[in-house]
């Protein structure tokens, strides 16, 4: 089997800020990424070296855009995102929306640690 049978994919974008390193400004950009999600089960006629490398699979994404135009009027020069990861592993909390947890509630009110107490 191939990896890409372990994993279902989609592309996303996810914002993040950079700074131009031409004019120093910094925006916020729409960045692609190729996100790969582990299946919940491995694919039937798989072998026991296909069930030993499903279970050590692990969810991520790859960043798919490595430039961007900067969005400043007076520079709009493309520049690299080398500072930037390409791979980000994601935990299993990361991706889901089955697999989300809710804040608790808080029973009564925090104090305020600035004010003065007499």
């Amino acid at each position: 089997m191939r990896e890409s049978d372990f994993f279902d994919e989609k592309d996303v974008r996810k914002p993040t800020r950079l700074t131009c390193p031409f004019c120093g400004r910094t925006f916020q950009y729409e960045v692609r990424w190729r996100q790969r999600l582990k299946k919940k089960r491995l694919p039937g006629g798989a072998s026991s070296e296909d069930r030993r490398r499903f279970g050590k699979a692990q969810s991520y994404l790859v960043r798919i855009d490595d430039k961007v135009g900067c969005q400043y009027v007076g520079c709009r020069r493309r520049f690299e995102i080398a500072s930037f990861q390409t791979v980000v592993f994601l935990s299993d909390s990361d991706h889901g929306p089955d697999r989300t947890r809710e804040q608790p509630t808080r029973s009564r009110p925090r104090r305020n640690p600035n004010r003065n107490h007499r």
